[in-house]
């Protein structure tokens, strides 16, 4: 087995891991601080956006760091950064330690998915380094799922949380020994200052890529409520488009990802996935007319699917292509804030358009996102240097 190979199975390995513990913690954490705690259900969330927004600040300098002292003891000390989060969850009875909690998790988490997507620039040839992304993204979803439904019986059996935060942080200490063997150890041409985010066409790259990544504010948070709000369907219906979403994203990513070979390829899955986002939006719109509106919202959560798998695909191809050699921690890094970004602004702009306008508000939300896809697949366009093939 080639050592490319043997890192990104260790790396996926890891991730599914850390991603079991983070989807039980999703599905305790919150009735947690609420219940047994007693914190404010505003206080809650506010933790988690204060988190999320503090991750910004600090992902980019973790990608500068990956760069100079290697891969290993990066991904290393992000563990470490989550291990602590979770260690305050578990003792937190007071606002202060649980925003720090949040903070502190959130930031551990976005480096090590910064930390995973330079490794794989860096330990696998640019032929298999989407496929690989598509690996490690697969992986999450599994580890997701299986965590939220443990999460679900934590809760069920009245099991204290504080078990789940605990073993979560054993889950990453366990991580910790399976990145110190997935990457290189040697630090990599040093640099000076923040190239990345000097180069105007990454950072438009990072914005445009969150834009298609509100797929996850829809999912999450915009189509529960519209569900509850503006539906006759019951109230579990967004429970089950999630699990079809999870279940449907590992079936699809992968087999997607191999259709991604080069520039072409990118183009035409973001195009695709920029017809699906309009499609799925003008779906989920409709629900509150519908006689079969669960029906309705699985179709929904299908097209949303595809759009997110093919919207992903081509956009790791960008985020590979566009990025110089020697430099990977730090453009990767910077490209993983487009997950934080969507996650910050999808809720704060998504759910008073769809809830204000109604079908309007998901069309031009959908029209919005179309208009992000098509702008990535004219920045798959042939480039200055050469695309690099992915293996099929």
């Amino acid at each position: 087995m080639s050592t490319a190979r043997t890192a990104i199975r260790r790396l996926a390995t890891a991730q599914a891991l850390t991603s079991a513990g983070d989807g039980a913690v999703l599905a305790v954490s919150a009735v947690h601080f609420t219940t047994r705690v007693g914190l404010p259900a505003g206080i809650v969330a506010l933790g988690l956006s204060l988190g999320a927004a503090t991750s910004l600040t600090t992902t980019v300098p973790f990608g500068t760091l990956l760069d100079r002292i290697g891969a290993r003891r990066a991904l290393a000390a992000a563990t470490v950064a989550a291990v602590g989060g979770l260690l305050l969850f578990a003792v937190a009875h007071t606002v202060p330690l649980y925003i720090a909690a949040c903070a502190l998790f959130a930031c551990g988490q976005s480096a090590l998915a910064a930390g995973r997507q330079a490794v794989v620039a860096t330990v696998v040839a640019p032929e298999g380094r989407v496929r690989a992304r598509a690996l490690l993204h697969t992986a999450v979803n599994i580890g997701i799922g299986a965590g939220s439904g443990l999460g679900a019986l934590v809760l069920a059996a009245g099991t204290n949380a504080v078990t789940v935060f605990v073993v979560d942080a054993g889950l990453f200490v366990f991580a910790t020994a399976l990145y110190l063997h997935s990457g290189p150890d040697a630090p990599t041409e040093r640099q000076v200052g923040w190239p990345a985010l000097r180069d105007r066409r990454y950072v438009t790259l990072t914005m445009l890529a969150a834009v298609t990544q509100l797929t996850m504010p829809i999912l999450s948070v915009t189509l529960p409520l519209w569900i509850v709000t503006r539906s006759s369907a019951p109230q579990w219906t967004s429970a089950v488009v999630l699990l079809a979403n999870t279940v449907l994203v590992v079936l699809l990513q992968l087999p997607i990802s191999r259709q991604v070979r080069d520039g072409r390829t990118a183009r035409r899955s973001l195009a695709a996935a920029g017809i699906f986002l309009i499609a799925a939006c003008s779906v989920f719109g409709s629900l509150g007319a519908s006689a079969h509106p669960v029906v309705l919202a699985l179709v929904g959560a299908l097209l949303l699917t595809v759009a997110e798998t093919t919207a992903s695909a081509g956009a790791w191809h960008l985020a590979f292509s566009l990025a110089p050699e020697g430099h990977q921690g730090q453009y990767q890094a910077l490209f993983a804030t487009s997950t934080a970004l969507a996650r910050i602004t999808g809720p704060i702009v998504l759910v008073p358009l769809v809830l204000t306008f109604g079908l309007l508000g998901w069309t031009l939300a959908g029209l919005g996102m179309l208009a992000a896809a098509a702008a990535l697949a004219a920045m798959a366009a042939p480039q200055r240097k050469a695309d690099c093939p992915v293996m099929a």
